[in-house]
């Protein structure tokens, strides 16, 4: 492997750490173009400078360890996406932004940037003003690309705000499928696996859904135990 090749991929490994850090992940420091990925202390899984996974099963058994390491895949190959774009776009040509600011998408008077810094890229979508000299009305999405992608959509005009599910939308359908596949009601094979790869997109779009699971289940547990007078 060529040196450069080499410095490119422990630049997406330190972004990727910093993404799976965000999540609640540990990872350690890049050696031999990975690193390790562990979650509560126990070891799960490498990361390559590439982007790729690997992984043991003797590391991924539960249900639990299954869904982090689902977890990790989906940062790793979203953040190796961003960083190649990030290296082939143009700079955002604006009034009172520096050359760190990278367009990464611009469509119908609204923009996509990307913006490198020790915390990770900073995504913000911004409106052109001023016969496109400016940009106003900026949205900051921190290092949630995908947020950023759909709210640039969803401004741009491309998607129709309505068809989107916010996150507790969609944490309470997971919560309903969940319950009709505990109860065992009268539903066919294919609907049964319908309901289920339903529940694999809403784990793949909602990163924080165990938790936004729990603080739904804790909020009805104290409605039900403190019933309205």
């Amino acid at each position: 492997m060529s040196q450069e090749k080499s410095e490119q991929n422990n630049a997406y490994l330190q972004k990727i750490r910093i993404a799976l850090q965000n999540r609640g992940f540990s990872t350690s420091e890049p050696t031999d173009d990975f690193c390790q990925v562990s979650l509560e202390g126990q070891s799960l899984c490498k990361v390559m400078g590439t982007g790729s996974v690997r992984y043991s099963k003797s590391d991924v058994i539960t249900e639990g360890q299954n869904e982090a390491l689902h977890q990790v895949i989906s940062t790793a190959y979203t953040v190796s996406e961003y960083m190649r774009l990030m290296e082939e776009a143009p700079v955002l040509k604006a009034d009172g932004l520096d050359e760190h600011y990278k367009l990464l998408a611009d469509y119908n008077g609204t923009v996509l940037v990307g913006h490198p810094t020790s915390f990770g890229v900073q995504f913000i979508t911004w409106d052109w003003c001023y016969g496109h000299t400016a940009v106003t009305q900026g949205h900051q999405m921190a290092g949630n690309y995908e947020a950023a992608k759909q709210d640039f959509a969803v401004r741009s005009g491309l998607i129709d705000k309505r068809m989107l599910f916010t996150p507790d939308q969609l944490t309470e359908i997971y919560r309903c499928i969940q319950d009709t596949l505990d109860h065992q009601y009268d539903i066919t094979f294919d609907q049964e696996n319908m309901l289920k790869d339903t529940q694999e997109q809403i784990i793949d779009i909602v990163p924080d859904l165990d938790q936004r699971v729990q603080r739904a289940m804790d909020q009805e547990e104290t409605t039900f135990s403190h019933p309205m007078m």
